[in-house]
């Protein structure tokens, strides 16, 4: 009954569009396709990949450091400064319905380093912006072309890491760097302004970008079986053109089953609309808290900017321990069980939940200076832990219940 249940959700993802995922095809040699790689190039793909997205993350904290001196610079309200990091995040939302629809059409290589090389030129006008529309606009860019590696890499550590054991851990390693970004972000920034200057927060990330990407980008190869059957197809005459998916790249057809594809996929799976929202919240949080710590810490206890941006250290512990948690749940718990369901995923998910609640109460009801301020900067931990949970495992259970979409769902 549980088997056919499963069967029937796999079943309705079709969503009746003709524009189905490939079959897994049958032209590559079993030393080529990307399941039956060495485990340390599998390996080097995540670790790689994931430092690279640390940069992305870290970018739309970081400038938070700089907002007292961008409001000086440029005679602008604190909210218009604050606008850098909402930009920043709306890029986030947006960049995801392009990047997600040309990692199917092309791959997930091009997609993936084409955004990331916009991301890291990007951070060239916001370092040297005289003016706050510059500033804005390419800070909105940075996010919407940053988002590739946050749409794609999901996509992509499934095309080759095949056991649910194997997701849970490349998911933690991920969340790490993804997490971390945001969480370190302010600190690392609020020294960078102290010591070089508010411009110097655009200049870290792009260091930190061409580094880890140049290193992603040596590492990484192209994963869809389908592409890389397509590519080596060419000029080869022993694999015959009925063998290679070729998709149509007809306008009508690319706008029907790919970019409103996402959108038909959360009208009708009630799974995915309510998740989504869930996610949303979490994720929201972790940004609210950029705002949220400067105000309980500088504002409310006296803090120096440097100072109050030190508890943000809570919340990096709790991500921290939130991921060794996801890697232990998928290792000891999903790798044991005889016959897996995208459902194993949830456990997580609900105990970050309780986290994520705890934490919001337990820093409001400590925010009073009459309270020792440590107590008010553990609830990071229950905060970075809740969100972490909540996001990721719900990822990996979308991932695994849409199979063939998921780098469409995300």
């Amino acid at each position: 009954m549980h088997n056919q249940t499963i069967n029937d959700i796999e079943n309705s993802i079709s969503l009746d569009d003709p524009q189905s995922p490939p079959s897994i095809p049958d032209g590559l040699k079993e030393e080529d396709r990307p399941v039956n790689w060495p485990s340390s190039k599998k390996w080097s793909i995540v670790v790689s990949t994931s430092l690279a997205t640390f940069v992305v993350s870290f970018g739309s904290s970081v400038y938070s450091a700089a907002i007292p001196h961008i409001q000086a610079r440029f005679s602008v309200s604190p909210d218009t400064a604050l606008l850098g990091i909402t930009l920043y995040v709306i890029g986030f939302a947006l960049g995801p319905m392009a990047w997600g629809p040309a990692s199917e059409l092309y791959g997930k290589r091009r997609p993936l380093f084409l955004g990331y090389t916009v991301f890291c030129i990007c951070q060239i006008p916001c370092a040297l912006a005289q003016n706050m529309p510059l500033l804005l606009a390419f800070r909105f860019l940075s996010g919407l072309a940053g988002s590739s590696s946050l749409a794609i890499l999901g996509g992509m550590y499934v095309d080759f890491l095949r056991r649910p054991a194997e997701r849970g851990i490349s998911t933690a390693v991920f969340s790490v760097a993804t997490f971390c970004g945001p969480t370190v972000g302010p600190i690392v920034g609020n020294l960078a302004t102290l010591k070089l200057g508010w411009r110097w927060t655009a200049w870290l990330t792009l260091i930190g970008g061409l580094v880890f990407g140049s290193v992603a980008f040596l590492l990484t190869p192209e994963t869809s079986e389908v592409v890389i059957l397509r590519q080596r197809s060419k000029g080869n005459t022993s694999v015959t053109p009925s063998r290679i998916y070729r998709p149509e790249r007809g306008i009508s057809i690319f706008l029907q089953s790919y970019l409103t594809k996402p959108v038909r996929m959360f009208v009708r799976e009630p799974i995915l609309i309510f998740f989504t929202i869930y996610m949303s919240l979490a994720y929201g949080i972790i940004y609210l808290t950029f705002t949220m710590y400067p105000f309980a810490f500088v504002t409310v206890r006296g803090w120096s900017r440097m100072d109050g941006s030190l508890p943000f250290v809570g919340m990096t512990i709790g991500v921290i321990l939130a991921c060794i948690g996801i890697a232990l749940h998928s290792i000891y718990y999903i790798q044991q069980s005889r016959v897996h369901v995208p459902e194993r995923r949830l456990p997580p998910m609900i105990a970050g939940s309780i986290f994520l609640s705890a934490g919001i109460f337990w820093f409001g009801w400590t925010s009073s200076t009459s309270v020792h301020w440590l107590a008010q900067a553990a609830a990071g931990v229950f905060l970075g832990s809740g969100s972490i949970l909540v996001l990721m495992s719900g990822v990996v259970y979308l991932i695994e219940v849409e199979r063939g979409y998921g780098v469409l769902t995300l």
